[in-house]
């Protein structure tokens, strides 16, 4: 059988398309793009370029509904938010190809799509959520203000937003998304709404901020019953207050467990998700968010030996994997080298030369999640973008200062004219490159 593997160019998919190419399984790569590291899979059998979602997510459903027509695929699998969330909606209309489209029915998957459905079910739950309001508008903020702990944090109800014309927007959290006072969440809470107008129809979540690590719970489920999971935490984040994983490993947590258990039963969930929690420092646990879709750190789980692609192939294809409960705890990866990068640069910035030592040694000893010995090529590619982006990153990092020093030189040359006459200045700016500070 043959299966269609969306966003190949990501960690994730690559990871489906390697897990299910050494089980024999025949894969076609996805992606929007003519170089990608999914194709260049020797797991890949065959490549399929589509139009970008991004830019016009009717002319991708379009393209993909016929090629599922003309092609005799068992199964296409998204791997991102804006796929997954795409073929959810459409899925009735996809599946008359013959094809069986690996999400949840939309019915389901809204549930978790939109944040505020989330916070609403998991508060019947008992399972524990920040202090959480979803405002109808930013008129509705006099009632709000008040009544909410600072910092707090804005959010969008989704991670992907769709415009009118098909237009796709990632609103991830960021710094700017934070909220110290009632003058600062009104002001930034009014520039937030009007930045989108999909925001009319569902207007952003104001939610306390909780500090702690975050950590995750992730399942393979058929109709709510969990037969596979895995649980790990960021050691590192991009941004450092709370993002994408750049560095993580497992843990085992029976409490977070059986939070994230309590959700996919009344979800009635089928298929893959990741349920996100904060570790607060006091030890309790609070819901962040779940995502009914493969998530981006999958290497690890793979490698730590729970397999979740083969698994959920074996359930699409009506079996019944055998639960997995034991997995290792003591692999450490680095997933994303630039938001590695951009770690380490927020530190110095921050004076904390300290970071220095434990990104320089975990350069070293963690696994990058795209590298397999058995699949050269795309670890190759890979290899070779990590290099380009971290001389990249170096030159943008040691250009101000750089700059700076040598400002500073030919100023001080310049009220000591007569000192410096006739000599060569050596190991100052041309001999030693001057490494970032604060």
């Amino acid at each position: 059988m043959k299966v269609l593997v969306l966003d190949s160019n990501g960690q994730a998919a690559l990871s489906i398309v390697r897990s299910l190419g050494r089980h024999g399984v025949r894969v076609t790569a996805g992606t929007d793009r003519r170089f990608a590291l999914g194709p260049i899979s020797k797991y890949a059998t065959d490549a399929y370029i589509h139009p970008d979602p991004d830019d016009n997510c009717y002319a991708f459903l379009d393209h993909l509904r016929t090629h599922l027509a003309d092609n005799d695929y068992f199964a296409v699998v998204p791997a991102t938010d804006k796929t997954t969330a795409l073929l959810s909606r459409h899925k009735a209309d996809l599946e008359r190809t013959g094809t069986v489209v690996a999400t949840e029915d939309w019915e389901t998957f809204s549930l978790v799509y939109d944040k505020a459905n989330t916070f609403d079910l998991a508060a019947t739950l008992d399972v524990p959520i920040p202090a959480t309001f979803a405002p109808e508008s930013p008129a509705d903020l006099d009632r709000i203000r008040d009544e909410l702990s600072y910092p707090a944090v804005i959010k969008s109800r989704s991670k992907s937003i769709w415009t009118e014309n098909g237009e796709h927007e990632l609103r991830r959290v960021d710094g700017s998304h934070y909220v110290h006072s009632p003058d600062d969440l009104c002001s930034t809470y009014e520039a937030f709404y009007t930045a989108n107008d999909a925001f009319e129809e569902y207007p952003p979540l104001i939610q306390e901020y909780v500090p702690g690590e975050t950590q995750t719970t992730v399942v393979l489920a058929d109709e709510g019953e969990i037969l596979a999971h895995f649980q790990e935490r960021r050691l590192r984040t991009d941004p450092p207050s709370g993002g994408n994983s750049t560095l993580l490993d497992g843990v085992r947590s029976q409490r977070m467990f059986e939070s994230a258990r309590s959700l996919i039963e009344r979800l009635e969930w089928t298929g893959p998700a990741q349920v996100e929690f904060m570790k607060r420092p006091d030890g309790e646990f609070r819901l962040i968010e779940v995502n009914g879709r493969y998530w981006g750190s999958l290497p690890l789980a793979i490698n730590s030996g729970v397999d979740f692609p083969w698994l959920h192939y074996r359930l699409l294809r009506g079996e019944r994997p055998k639960a997995i409960g034991s997995y290792r705890t003591d692999v450490v990866q680095r997933r994303l080298l630039y938001g590695d990068l951009n770690w380490l640069q927020h530190h110095l910035a921050e004076g904390e030369l300290r970071a220095v030592g434990p990104f320089c040694r975990d350069f070293v000893g963690p696994k990058h999640t795209f590298v397999s010995i058995d699949d050269p090529l795309p670890t190759a590619i890979a290899l070779g973008q990590m290099v380009e982006l971290g001389a990249g990153w170096i030159g943008e990092t040691l250009r101000p200062k750089t700059s700076e020093l040598g400002q500073m030189v030919r100023s001080h040359m310049t009220s000591h004219k007569g000192l410096f006459d006739g000599r060569r200045l050596t190991g100052i700016v041309h001999d030693e490159p001057n490494r970032p500070t604060s």
